[in-house]
């Protein structure tokens, strides 16, 4: 999984994957909780993580490490 290219469409990046991530109504969400429901939409744990990856550098989410939560901004 990669960005859109010229041999990778937008539909097969991770740019249109990561909206797989964000849930509606939700301000946190445990990782865990956050595998359960979602990582059936990705072929694998990697494009599961690629796909968080982009959002954080995107500050979409912030992960609290103490807690093990992740948070969605605005």
């Amino acid at each position: 999984m990669s960005f859109p290219s010229k041999f990778t469409n937008f539909d097969s990046s991770i740019l249109a994957k990561i909206s797989l991530l964000m849930l509606d109504d939700v301000e946190t969400i445990s990782l865990s909780e956050l595998i359960r429901v979602r990582l059936d939409k990705f072929e694998d744990i990697s494009e599961f993580m690629l796909a968080l990856d982009v959002l954080f550098v995107l500050k979409k989410i912030e992960l609290d490490d103490s807690k093990g939560l992740i948070k969605y901004v605005n």
